[in-house]
């Protein structure tokens, strides 16, 4: 008995980490009917066929009770006729190799279980529930308990070697029921995922498209005015100079808002080059300078760091450009120091400020859709720059505390000439 329990939960456990591992690991993130993940589901199951049959139960030096139908059954089901075919073969292969009399028994019943589910894979599909238990109970259950009553039949053991060989197979018959509910638990639970993730992206998607429309709605509607303007007026050259300018001006911003839109649906990287982080630096500050001025803000620059980073230099010049702008609103009459420094083996920007800080749901909220804390911010800019950070392999950590300004942290991982090889 304790041999019989040893035996039983060993082949479990060949059974169920195997196709735990492929079905959560593996299958997760790739495509299950790919080739690779074929192969790769066709070697985790061979080594449960291997282990079943090298560790099963003997019964009367005549019987090998092991869970070697499993393996095959999920190969079939799940890998197809290519992957139940080679796991039959390796099976088959195997079980000869150990020998015995009922040698050719135990490799019948495994071609008569590949050959019905296989069929009724091909005729039915078993895309839906109620089919694919039809092809267990009559592939698994049915089929393998009838050719054992025909060998009763035939005289080719006792009644009571009949009643342990059924009681077995229907032990077999459950632990392949289950094996295989898990398996479809574990499948239906990352198509709900996805699905979620299908919804989040469609609701993400709204809410920037409505914080678009309404953004664009406002230089489109100043255009149109000047427009009609331009028709049933007459103005002097210097007025109609002027309100071109103001037109421009609102195309420019529309064109702008479209563009922040764009790359945060998908950050365009046309080629990672090593940036000089000195020279991209140094245009961010000279291009934010006069608009710190005009808000009365100090903006300083150190690069403290020789090291290189693997990236785009306009978008990432983009998206420091966003941050520092946003930091430089938050602090009117105040200051904006921008340092680079390595952290072992990472570059880290860090860009600080002294304004009005933010709470720790605010921090939480930071680059995600239609948020912002400036009062007519629409949040784009952040959204953009915390795209073009994770496009760039990067990582943003923010702290802050209310009235004492934060702290942006972008890590970048730094790149030698080694590393491109």
């Amino acid at each position: 008995m304790e041999q019989w329990v040893e035996s039983l939960m060993s082949n479990l456990m060949f059974i169920f980490i195997p196709s735990i591992v492929y079905f959560m690991v593996w299958a997760k993130n790739r495509k299950q009917n790919s080739y690779t993940s074929k192969l790769v589901l066709f070697l985790f199951l061979c080594v449960s066929i291997i282990l079943c049959l090298s560790f099963p139960y003997h019964f009367q030096d005549r019987f090998y009770f092991d869970f070697r139908q499993v393996p095959l059954a999920i190969g079939v089901l799940y890998g197809g006729p290519i992957v139940g075919g080679a796991l039959l073969a390796i099976l088959s292969i195997y079980r000869f190799f150990i020998g015995g009399d009922m040698t050719l028994f135990a490799i019948l019943v495994a071609v008569c279980i590949y050959i019905s589910l296989f069929a009724m894979t091909r005729k039915h599909g078993l895309s839906n529930r109620p089919k694919l238990i039809s092809a267990l109970v009559v592939s698994t259950g049915i089929i393998p308990i009838a050719l054992k009553l025909l060998w009763f039949w035939y005289d080719l053991f006792d009644y009571q070697q009949l009643l342990n060989l059924l009681l077995f197979r229907s032990m077999e018959f459950v632990v392949i029921c289950v094996t295989v509910y898990l398996i479809e638990f574990v499948i239906d639970h990352f198509k709900m995922q996805k699905e979620l993730q299908e919804i989040e992206k469609m609701r993400v998607v709204s809410q920037i498209a409505a914080s678009v429309s309404h953004e664009i709605r406002n230089p489109l509607t100043t255009v149109k005015g000047l427009l009609q303007l331009f028709r049933e007026s007459e103005l002097s050259d210097e007025k109609r100079k002027n309100l071109t300018e103001v037109a421009l001006q609102e195309l420019t911003t529309a064109i702008n808002i479209i563009s922040d839109y764009l790359t945060f649906a998908k950050p365009q990287i046309e080629k990672m080059t090593y940036l000089d982080l000195s020279q991209d630096l140094g245009q961010v500050v000279s291009v934010l300078t006069p608009y710190a001025n005009m808000q009365q803000v100090t903006l300083t620059c150190v690069v403290d760091t020789t090291e290189q980073i693997l990236g785009d230099s306009q978008q990432f010049r983009q998206c420091l450009i966003n941050l520092v702008k946003n930091s430089i609103e938050a602090s009117p009459n105040g200051r904006v120091d921008i340092a680079v420094v390595t952290i072992r083996e990472h570059v880290a920007i860090r860009i600080k400020d002294t304004g009005s800080g933010m709470t720790t749901e605010q921090i939480q909220r930071l680059g995600t859709p239609y948020y912002s804390t400036k009062e007519k911010g629409t949040g784009l800019g952040t959204m953009v720059a915390f795209s073009i950070i994770k496009v760039l392999n990067g990582r943003i950590v923010v702290e802050s505390e209310i009235n004492k300004g934060s702290t942006f942290v972008i890590s970048f991982p730094k790149q030698t000439a080694l590393d491109a090889v």
